[in-house]
């Protein structure tokens, strides 16, 4: 694979019919990358990523805002500069417990397809 330069700004955002007022940039994908993905995320006020499970490896990083976070039968609140790494099939969910959006980075490993 050849080297890139991603551009987030330029990227499209959606949301996720499971995660209300969750919105996403897929930033690195497994066509840029085998070995992981990377995504730009952003939890509205009173929104959510609601509790699940992922088959990956799962690492965040809050950029910003704060949140409820869930990890199996876990919730403490977190901030900025905050950092999870979740293991596969552990139960994981954050909620925007403030005013202002949460921005966070998600990496999967090995990458979402």
């Amino acid at each position: 694979m050849a080297s890139t330069i991603i551009r987030t700004a330029e990227q499209d955002e959606y949301d996720l019919a499971d995660h209300p007022l969750f919105f996403v940039r897929d930033v690195v994908t497994s066509e840029h990358s085998p070995h992981l993905s990377l995504h730009r995320g952003r939890i509205e006020p009173g929104g959510e990523i609601t509790p699940h499970r992922q088959e990956h490896t799962e690492t965040i990083y809050i950029l910003s805002g704060e949140v409820a976070c869930t990890l199996d039968d876990d919730t403490c609140e977190l901030g900025p500069g905050t950092c999870l790494v979740i293991e596969p099939q552990a139960m994981r969910g954050l909620k925007n417990i403030g005013d202002q959006p949460v921005e966070l980075l998600v990496v999967f490993t090995p990458p979402l397809t």
